[in-house]
Formats: C-alpha cells, structure tokens, sequence
C-alpha cells in the first residue's frame, strides 16, 4: 500500500513538473517574441498559484499587444493565445479542489432558487446569499454602476454579527482600479497584492479584505453593477473563484432585466386597474345623478351667479345650471383646464370632470367646445 501511494505522488510530481515547465515555455515564448513585459518569477519554485497568475497576466498581455501587430504576427499570437488558455484549464482540472469547484447540478439549483425573486431588492439580498455559499466566500458586496461611478447597493456577510457597513457615496472607477478593468473588459478579475492589480481602499474596507474579487453585472445595454467577493481571512483567492463569481455575474444580469420587466408591467396593471376603478365610481355617479331636460316654463335664475358669465343673460339652459355648475362653466368658457379649475374652486379633479360631464348632458353638448359654442350662441342671440 506504502509503495503503491509513493507511486501515486510520484507520478502526481512529475505531472507538476510538466506543467510547470509548459507555463514557462509558453510565457518565455510571449516575452522572447513579442516583447511583452511580465513580472519576474523564480524558475525553480512555480507554485500552483503562481503558474495560474502568470497565465492570466500573460493573457491579458496578449490581447493588449494584438493592436500592435500585422495580420501574420496577429494570427502567430492568436494561436499562442489558444495555447495558453488550453494549458489554464489543464491546469484547473487537474488542480482544482472539491470544496472550491461548483458543479454544474448546484450552479443550476442556484440559479432556480435566483429566479424565485420577487423584486429587484429581492433578488439582490438572494444573490448575495447564493455566491457566498456556492464560492465559500465570506462577504459580498453588490454595487450599481451609473455614470462612471460605482455605489454599494447590498453587502452580505456570513458573519451575522460582524457589522457590515456600506459606502454612501458613489465611488469613480478610477483608472487602473479592479473595478474599472471589470467594467472595460466585462469580465472577473482578481486584486491583491499578489495579482498585477492592487485594491481599491473603499472595497477592501468595505469587504474587510485587501484581496478580492470583483465581477461585472452586464445587460443588453452594457454593466448596470459589479459583484465583490473576499474572505475574512484575507487570503488570496484563486481562479476558480473567480470563475464562479463571474458565472452568477453574468447570469445575474439576465434576472435583473426578468425582474425589473416584471416590475414594471406589475406597475402598468396597478396603473391600469386604478383607472378602470377610477372610470367605474365616475359612472356610478353619473348613472344616480339628478340630470332632467329643461322645460321652457322651468324657473329662471339670474346668471349673474355664474361669476363670469354673461350677467344680463338669462335662458332656461343655464337656469337649469347649480350654482357650483354655474361656476365651473364659467371657468370652462374661459379656457381653463380641469387642473385650473380644481385650483380655483379647490375641489379634485374628479369632482370637476364630474360638473363637466353634468355640465354637457343638461347644454346637450358632446364636449367643451360644443358647450362653449352654444353659450356663444345664446350670447349673439340675446
């Protein structure tokens, strides 16, 4: 038994070498015949780590250095680039440990569980929640981005009884910041002193670490918030994190659109029903109003009343008019609309849209500009 886990280590040994040894070709072959400038490392002591970093840095490089180049060196690059992603996700599965690997049936049920929000606040604290738990992270900080600023919206820790405390203001993705090469690049990216990018000081203090993750938020018409992930330990965190923080990022936007789409036609039905509602009471009113045709014979009053209309003016149409009638009418033959009304007579806006209507059935008008023709009418006939 002794002999056969000797073998195993040995060959597990050996299989390091190899990779190790595939990273440093590969990254040497980058520097040598593309000039593009890496960190130093120590030859001999490649850690697993280390081999993962220097990957993503000479990624990164690659891209950047593309722009520079003719066509035949770009595709001679571009292949060089196939390369290096190859070797990372040999390395990655080789490498990666159980507790830190999210398979794919528990990213699945995450995702269920995301998609029974509610609201965009729900689905914010939800998601908080479920990449803590999915990436063994202790804190999560969920922020908006407007503007070329960054502001925390939710921040999650584990720790129930640690205080957690949030930025008010909103924060400049500044240049050179992790935060700006996750909204540049729309992809997840490490800082720490062990990464090429340090961190920003308001989200170290914020997620009470100096090293983390921080993921975009993208939807159809760019990054609407970032995901920070870090650990109350302070360790460095991996690729493998990353990743996965990356993947709830950008299934995060997808149920942001969902939610807030749902928001909103939940807001056009309210609007919808309290207008039906609204027309509903208006009818009701109407349908027990005291509305008769006017007899020629009927009682007479002095328009004088009507506070605008003509004074010596005196028909049995404006007679059949109330005084709140009269004065709402004469309000109308000025041009005033059912707001100015309402602010004049200080009553609501129903109440005047009431008057009118009673207002129109009594001159026997189809709307205000009938009903004001036919009070011209009675003027020029008098």
């Amino acid at each position: 038994m002794r002999e056969k886990f000797q073998g195993q280590t040995t060959a597990r040994s050996a299989a390091d070498r190899e990779l190790s040894h595939a990273v440093i070709a590969l990254v040497d072959q980058l520097r040598n015949t593309y000039g593009v400038d890496l960190r130093p490392y120590e030859t001999r002591s490649v850690s697993l780590d280390t081999q993962m970093t220097l990957l993503d840095e000479a990624t990164e490089s690659a891209f950047t250095a593309l722009t520079e180049l003719d066509p035949e060196r770009q595709r001679a690059l571009g292949r060089l680039i196939v390369d290096l992603q190859d070797l990372r996700r040999r390395i990655r599965t080789e490498h990666s440990e159980p507790e830190q690997a999210l398979s794919p049936h528990e990213f699945a049920g995450a995702i269920r569980r995301l998609r029974g929000a509610e609201s965009v606040a729900g689905l914010r604290k939800l998601i908080c929640r479920e990449v803590a738990h999915a990436a063994h992270l202790d804190r999560i900080l969920l922020s908006e981005v407007h503007n070329g600023t960054w502001r925390g919206l939710e921040l999650y820790s584990v720790v129930r009884t640690e205080a957690v405390l949030l930025s008010p203001h909103a924060l400049p993705l500044t240049s050179e910041s992790a935060e700006r090469r996750a909204w540049e690049t729309r992809s997840a990216v490490l800082a720490g002193s062990d990464t090429d990018i340090g961190p920003s000081q308001e989200a170290a203090q914020m997620l009470a670490s100096s090293s983390y993750v921080v993921a975009p938020i993208t939807v159809s018409t760019g990054v609407i918030g970032l995901l920070h992930g870090s650990r109350a330990t302070g360790e460095g965190l991996d690729a493998v994190v990353r990743d996965v923080l990356g993947a709830f990022a950008r299934t995060s936007g997808t149920l942001f659109e969902r939610v807030m789409l749902a928001d909103r036609l939940s807001e056009q039905k309210n609007l919808i029903i309290q207008r039906l509602q609204q027309e509903a009471r208006e009818a009701e009113i109407l349908e027990h109003a005291d509305v008769h045709f006017v007899d020629e014979n009927s009682t007479r009053c002095s328009v004088a009343r009507a506070g605008g209309l003509n004074e010596g003016l005196d028909t049995p149409v404006l007679g059949s008019l109330t005084a709140r009638e009269r004065e709402v009418f004469a309000l109308v033959v000025r041009g005033a609309s059912n707001a100015d009304i309402a602010e004049e007579l200080v009553i609501s806006i129903f109440t005047v849209k009431t008057h009118v209507k009673k207002i129109l059935r009594k001159l026997g008008a189809m709307n205000r500009s009938e009903a004001i023709y036919r009070y011209l009418e009675m003027t020029d006939s008098r």
